[in-house]
């Protein structure tokens, strides 16, 4: 085996440190239905209601799962801003607006959001198995991968990146990358890609995989964000004449994302995935 210098070693970590502070300015995102629209070199534009799937193959074969990590998240704030300017060489005048919209959860108790937790879990679990998925539950994974009794868990209830966390009736909340970050309710993308986001590796994502080899099935950990509310926001633009606008429609839903600006996230370890898991984003 070819023996690798230090700095070899390091290039892969360096490169994501690189790539994490260069991709965080601080510029208001167009967001649609929730989503930031990515473009450029990270991919096409990202629209709502598109699954972006990385590590496609990873998910090939899969007939019995076990599910490592079920958590429901419910968003307490948010804050959403958006900015246009533009200038007109010709005919000496620029134009400017601006526009911002924060929104707080009240009313929403605890036995309301297990209960949610427990009908979104039940869903999921129906869902997997109509599509003709054995699925294992908590007991049965633990004792095919006895591991997985010792994973540390966090309190019901446990306020993380997105509001509280809940599990399941009779599951425990295993927080995944960048859950125990603050969030950034700036509506700028400053945080987004920050240092957390690519090198958090909480023990639910490092020790999943090995619970797939030792139970040789597939292992899906889940965080489902659920917002009260839609938000959108036309981000930042420089063209003369060009509007600002932040809104709200009611009604809960799951907050997408993306590779950028991750909200509800599915992630998919084969028995033999080598640890880099299938990420698909909502």
């Amino acid at each position: 085996m070819k023996r690798l210098r230090p700095v070899q070693l390091l290039l892969p970590v360096l490169w994501a440190v690189f790539f994490a502070v260069s991709s965080g300015a601080s510029v208001a995102q167009e967001r649609v239905d929730g989503v930031i629209l990515q473009h450029g070199m990270m991919g096409s534009t990202s629209m709502p209601d598109e699954f972006q799937v990385t590590n496609r193959g990873g998910i090939k074969g899969a007939k019995k799962i076990g599910i490592s990590v079920f958590n429901v998240a419910f968003p307490r704030e948010n804050h959403f801003t958006a900015t246009s300017r533009g200038s007109s060489i010709l005919g000496g005048f620029s134009t400017g607006a601006s526009a911002s919209l924060k929104t707080t959860l009240k009313g929403l108790d605890n036995s309301t959001m297990q209960r949610i937790a427990d009908r979104a879990y039940a869903g999921f679990v129906s869902d997997l198995e109509k599509a003709g998925f054995e699925v294992m539950d908590a007991p049965a994974l633990a004792q095919s991968a006895p591991e997985y009794k010792k994973w540390k868990a966090s309190a019901n209830f446990t306020e993380g990146r997105f509001g509280p966390y809940v599990s399941p009736t009779g599951r425990s909340v295993y927080l995944l990358q960048g859950d125990t970050a603050g969030r950034d309710t700036s509506g700028m993308l400053g945080q987004q890609m920050s240092m957390f986001r690519v090198l958090d590796r909480p023990e639910a994502v490092t020790r999943s995989p090995y619970l797939a080899h030792d139970a040789n099935i597939g292992i899906i950990a889940v965080t489902l964000v659920l917002d009260c509310g839609v938000y959108s926001s036309s981000g930042e633009k420089h063209a003369v004449f060009a509007g600002a606008s932040a809104g709200f429609k009611p009604g809960l839903t799951a907050v997408a994302g993306n590779a950028i600006d991750r909200g509800s996230l599915l992630e998919y370890w084969g028995p033999n995935s080598g640890g880099f898991p299938s990420d698909i984003f909502l």
